[in-house]
């Protein structure tokens, strides 16, 4: 028997990944952040972030703050954030740009915005050493097409476990490539199969998930 699809489990608010580029130490972490509207408060699965300067450490011992903020996504909800940024050589073809990748999902809050919420998606966003923040809005690279649906799911049903979500997003800059950050994060990338379809083996629904997970992985690459 199955029960209703419960919530992406962000695991914990340890570093998934830490790069270094620009004399800078570029490293993200999930958090609880809330939301406020007119009439409701929210609270979300969202991203605190830190750009930390190492150009001290080797004269001084220490460690510099250059940078820090919290990105949430509108009613809906972040996970595994990972960075990287470019580099300042021409050769590169780098010019001071960065780029955090997340898992995109939710149910679109109390409003139901975004129609409904978002199936497990690729997405990411801009910023820099200095933003604060993002620059500008968040992008889709490949949108979830159904729930999340594996082993994990129902083992605590009717109780309160959540889904634990994919491993991991992971992003990194590539040099001699015009300034390209390869990206890839987890994501639902078909639609869910029928009942009479499913069956416990290694290829299902003509090989689009396996019997125990339908979550896949998204590989990418933008210009900052």
């Amino acid at each position: 028997m199955r029960g209703p699809e419960g919530g992406i489990n962000t695991n914990d608010d340890g570093f998934f990944q830490a790069s270094q580029a620009q004399n800078q130490l570029w490293g993200a972490v999930n958090t609880a952040i809330n939301q406020t509207f007119k009439k409701t408060t929210e609270q979300h699965a969202g991203v605190a972030y830190w750009v930390i300067g190492t150009r001290s450490f080797d004269k001084r011992g220490f460690f510099t703050l250059t940078s820090q903020g919290y990105v949430s996504a509108k009613h809906e909800d972040l996970e595994f954030p990972s960075m990287a940024a470019e580099g300042f050589r021409w050769q590169d073809g780098g010019n001071g740009g960065a780029i955090m990748a997340f898992t995109l999902s939710g149910n679109g809050g109390a409003t139901g915005a975004d129609n409904g919420g978002l199936f497990p998606s690729t997405a990411f966003g801009r910023l820099s050493s200095t933003s604060g923040g993002l620059l500008g809005k968040i992008h889709v690279s490949a949108l979830g097409q159904s729930p999340q649906d594996g082993f994990s799911e129902y083992q605590g049903f009717p109780g309160p476990t959540r889904p634990r979500w994919g491993d991991y997003s992971w992003a990194i800059f590539v040099p001699w490539s015009g300034g390209k950050i390869d990206f890839a994060t987890n994501y639902i990338q078909f639609p869910n199969c029928t009942g009479p379809a499913f069956t416990l083996t290694l290829a299902t629904c003509g090989g689009t998930r396996d019997g125990f997970a339908n979550w896949g992985t998204s590989v990418n690459y933008v210009v900052p």
